[in-house]
């Protein structure tokens, strides 16, 4: 009864339009929302200056988005499609959050975009890592190699030749950032990857027939 009536006075409370919100915060709120919105208008009239559909460096990150697609499309085993689908997708959200935390905070970021509505290293984050690790991580199990060295080699072909020739093409750009920080997210996301598939495959197994 006591929730009921929490819920009834806050339902109230909202109909006669009394702010829950204090002035203060709703000012503070309106004015971040309004910089965040600035700051999206920025990066597209930067965007289509710099980075959109007439230059080079937009059509160099769709075929590093497309080409991986189309190589996982005709080497996955479509026999593990589902646990080497899961593990991809593990790559994925983990590359995409990561990247999300580095450019916010000023880590590392992208001079070049394919678009702004999707995160700064889409054509990476999306497709070549989860692609890469996927391929790798069925490598391993197919031939009953240790996963831990083959990611760990990956992951610094990834820090000490990939992207530093993104940063030659200036297509990547280290903030406050290093190669050996780098490595250790590329690494460590790995690790978390085949974790989270093994723990699932746990858990299909224990389930029973």
């Amino acid at each position: 009864m006591h929730g009921r009536a929490a819920i009834t006075q806050l339902l109230n409370t909202y109909q006669e339009g009394t702010k829950l919100m204090s002035d203060k915060q709703d000012q503070l709120f309106r004015e971040l929302t309004n910089r965040a919105s600035a700051l999206t208008n920025d990066w597209f009239a930067y965007w289509k200056a710099y980075s959109g559909y007439d230059t080079w460096q937009f059509w160099l990150i769709v075929a590093i988005f497309v080409l991986p697609l189309i190589a996982l499309a005709r080497f996955v085993d479509r026999k593990q499609a589902f646990r080497i689908g899961f593990f991809g997708l593990s790559a994925h959200m983990i590359a995409v959050y990561c990247d999300l935390f580095a450019t916010s905070h000023r880590l590392w970021e992208y001079p070049y975009k394919i678009t702004v509505l999707f995160p700064a290293g889409i054509g990476i984050d999306a497709s070549l890592i989860p692609v890469a690790y996927m391929l790798t991580y069925q490598w391993t199990l197919n031939r009953k190699k240790n996963y831990y060295l083959y990611i760990g080699l990956l992951s610094a072909a990834f820090s000490f030749l990939f992207k530093p020739l993104l940063s030659a093409l200036d297509l990547f750009v280290f903030l406050e950032s290093n190669y050996f920080q780098l490595f250790l997210f590329y690494l460590v996301g790995g690790f978390v990857c085949k974790w989270l598939a093994d723990l699932f495959q746990y858990a299909q197994k224990s389930s029973g027939p």
